[in-house]
């Protein structure tokens, strides 16, 4: 599944795909963080040179999947305490690199937001070919969004059972600009997690019979 969801990011565009992409979801416990990480090794798996960073500077999880070290990361580069990118960069997995989220900061909605933000965007692009950001569930707080005007395409992963369809209808509102001057969000699609595959077959076969 990750495998042919990476096939689709990447021929999303005539040109080329997209190199900064979010993966956010409505509210928590949805499965954004698992999609992030096995999205990025599926796609580093297929020659791809990948980066995948944790935006998610309020409840970040990705250094402890790859059991990293977290005293540095986005949020110190960001504040301006560490200024070589190459010291946060770590490679747990062939073609994949990582940057941890570093200490969870006071402000991470401006750090996010920032003029600092953007020259780490411009900084990164060339060097990598899929930029992967994990961020907060966007119901939550506003830095998902911030992230989302900012990146190439968003990809927004909700929960079979759970996520309801008017979360979702107003979860891609705020996403599309809610005011005439908003900046609207690319949005790349959504992943449907924890799907029971044997009630669709079911439901096929039902029909079908």
């Amino acid at each position: 599944s990750y495998k042919t969801i990476g096939t689709a990011i990447l021929l999303s565009s005539a040109s080329r795909p997209p190199k900064n992409i979010l993966i956010t979801s409505m509210g928590t416990e949805e499965g954004k963080t698992v999609t992030s990480v096995n999205l990025a090794i599926t796609i580093a798996r297929l020659g791809y040179s990948v980066l995948l960073i944790d935006g998610d500077l309020r409840k970040p999880r990705i250094h402890s999947v790859f059991n990293l070290n977290n005293l540095s990361g986005l949020s110190t580069y960001l504040a301006g305490t560490t200024s070589d990118i190459e010291t946060l960069l770590k490679s747990p997995v062939m073609n994949l690199s990582v940057i941890p989220s570093g200490p969870v900061p006071p402000n991470p909605s401006e750090l996010l937001g920032s003029n600092r933000m953007k020259e780490l965007l411009h900084l990164l692009q060339e060097r990598f070919d899929i930029i992967l950001w994990d961020s907060p569930p966007l119901m939550t707080v506003t830095d998902g969004i911030i992230l989302s005007r900012i990146l190439d395409g968003t990809i927004v992963v909700v929960r079979a059972g759970k996520t309801t369809y008017d979360t979702v209808m107003r979860g891609l509102s705020y996403l599309r600009g809610r005011r005439a001057d908003d900046a609207a969000s690319h949005m790349l699609g959504i992943v449907i997690n924890g799907l029971d595959i044997r009630n669709i077959e079911y439901v096929y076969s039902k029909y079908y019979n």
